[in-house]
């Protein structure tokens, strides 16, 4: 038993010295209370056996993983040995007090790196050998998983940190824990395929609109041009990364590296660029199909691109430095970072900076888009038009309703729902945000060439595959831009109503929603 006040307590196998190495410390205990060190008492059992809910044998990975079986199991269930010393700390004064304890405990046994660790099952399930530590409960009689752990997967052997708020006793214990329910596979097969779609489609979606000048130079194509060109680049990186980052660790970017931390930094970034070009399409449906009158915006493409390019820049800069420490016991040293992911390099499910700067974003974005969604379904809703029939008409109605929550991405709103932790429910809603969100460039190609009068009549006149209409409901709202005022006022005076009535004869407009939404009723009184 050693007491007294110190910084740190060190247990060696051998005296090193100044030059002894840190491989030989298999304990380094440091404490605190109010910012200064601490006064504690320790004890060390060289033998676990006195203590019981574990494994009884030397700690050898390989026996572990062949006692692991597939399925999930519960934890009191879950086959684990102790892997280092065991170790009882405890406040010498103000027990009652709360401090900081912080452990470095080496292993006993390699588990090895994340690749080798790694039992993969019949049944597709994965499971991986990890440490963790735990404190011992004098009165149950069981370890509990109540210290924070951190280590390098990958180099196993450079010992386990344990940071902790309590007196007990405390060890390194090693099992089996599933990494993979047999779900991930199959999820990330389906979200290669339709993204693989997604970005042939998007690819096709700037194809057909950027050398279309007539509709290039309108308001509503340059956005949908900057929209496209985004989820393009951030789908691209998402599917890229199946490559690059490997759950073993095997891939050319390793996991936790500079080059982890930075590809999870721009896709963040081009996320929220994504997410912000949503707002900005939800904005002009509404000013094109809601509010007419006072739609126009000068110098709108500067302004919309320095804010949807320019404010998330911040965002992962800040979530990453804000959120990032190094934790050292003694001469160990490990960062500690709740901005990225363990497994993946992308931002880490569940902590504060994936609440913060991506969570909280994305309900803002889906908000703002559901109130224009509304405003846009209830013009949508009070269409009529006496030259097609209901069911035509109702078709209409669908297609544009469609339209609208797939443009504005209320997709993402499986996104939000995911966090529910009732599993079944949780893997229903995964596939759902799979299907609605990786096939979203599709449906954007769709609404965007497919179903636009606009580009497909100036296609089809381009081939000579249909002849050029000088004055048609399908290109009036590309020629009502070059018009006088006097000079619109006139035509509609002139020519026949048509189902066309979102051209502003009070202000320049030059939207394309005419052509992919139903025709507004007289009593919203802007014609």
């Amino acid at each position: 038993r050693n007491t007294g006040t110190f910084d740190k307590a060190v247990v060696s196998t051998q005296s090193t010295g100044e030059g002894g190495s840190d491989k030989d410390t298999v304990l380094m205990v440091s404490a605190e209370g109010d910012g200064k060190a601490k006064d504690v008492a320790i004890v060390i059992f060289q033998r676990s056996k006195l203590f019981p809910d574990t494994i009884s044998s030397i700690p050898n990975p390989a026996d572990m993983k062949a006692l692991s079986a597939a399925g999930k199991v519960e934890e009191k269930d879950r086959p684990r040995i102790v892997n280092s010393l065991v170790v009882e700390v405890s406040a010498v004064e103000d027990i009652d007090k709360p401090y900081s304890l912080g452990l470095y405990m080496k292993t006993l046994a390699n588990v090895g790196s994340r690749n080798e660790s790694i039992k993969t099952f019949s049944d597709g399930t994965k499971k991986q050998l990890r440490n963790r530590c735990h404190s011992f409960n004098t009165t149950t009689e069981k370890w509990k998983e109540d210290c924070e752990t951190m280590y390098d997967e990958n180099a196993g052997e450079s010992g386990v940190l344990c940071l902790c708020k309590h007196n007990t006793s405390f060890a390194v214990l090693m099992s089996p824990y599933e990494i993979d329910p047999g779900f991930i596979e199959s999820q990330t097969l389906m979200t290669t395929i339709l993204l693989s779609l997604a970005m042939i489609c998007l690819l096709l979606t700037l194809v057909f609109l950027l050398p279309a000048a007539p509709l290039r130079k309108q308001r509503s194509t340059k956005i949908n041009i900057c929209f496209s060109f985004s989820l393009l680049l951030a789908s691209f990186l998402f599917l890229l990364q199946n490559s690059l980052v490997k759950s073993d660790d095997s891939g050319p970017i390793k996991l936790g590296s500079p080059g982890c931390i930075a590809y999870a930094a721009i896709q963040h970034y081009l996320w929220l660029v994504v997410f912000l070009w949503m707002v900005v399409e939800g904005v002009l449906m509404y000013l094109s199909l809601v509010q007419v009158f006072g739609s126009h915006i000068s110098k709108y493409m500067l302004k919309f691109n320095l804010l949807c390019w320019g404010a998330p820049i911040l965002f992962p800069i800040i979530g990453y430095f804000a959120f990032t420490k190094t934790v050292t016991v003694g001469d160990h040293s490990v960062v500690k970072s709740d901005f990225i992911s363990e497994n993946m390099c992308f931002l880490k499910p569940g902590g504060l900076p994936f609440w913060i700067f991506f969570f909280t974003p994305l309900v803002i974005a889906l908000l703002v888009n559901v109130v224009f969604f509304v405003l846009v379904l209830n013009v949508i809703k009070d269409s009529k038009s006496v030259q097609v029939s209901e069911k035509a008409l109702l078709l209409r109605q669908i297609k544009a309703a469609v339209g609208v929550m797939v443009l504005l991405g209320t997709g993402w709103l499986f996104g939000v729902l995911m966090v529910i932790p009732e599993p079944n429910t949780q893997i229903t809603l995964q596939y759902i945000f799979i299907l609605l969100n990786s096939s979203q460039g599709i449906c954007v190609f769709l609404f965007y060439v497919v179903l636009n009068e606009q580009v497909t009549n100036h296609w089809l006149t381009t081939f000579g595959f249909k002849a050029k209409v000088g004055n048609s409901s399908s290109n009036s709202a590309a020629t009502s831009g070059a018009a006088t005022k006097g000079t619109n006022v006139k035509s509609n005076a002139a020519k026949p109503k048509t189902e066309n009535v979102y051209e502003n004869t009070a202000a320049v407009t030059d939207h394309t929603y005419d052509t992919a939404f139903p025709a507004k009723s007289e009593e919203h009184g802007n014609i």
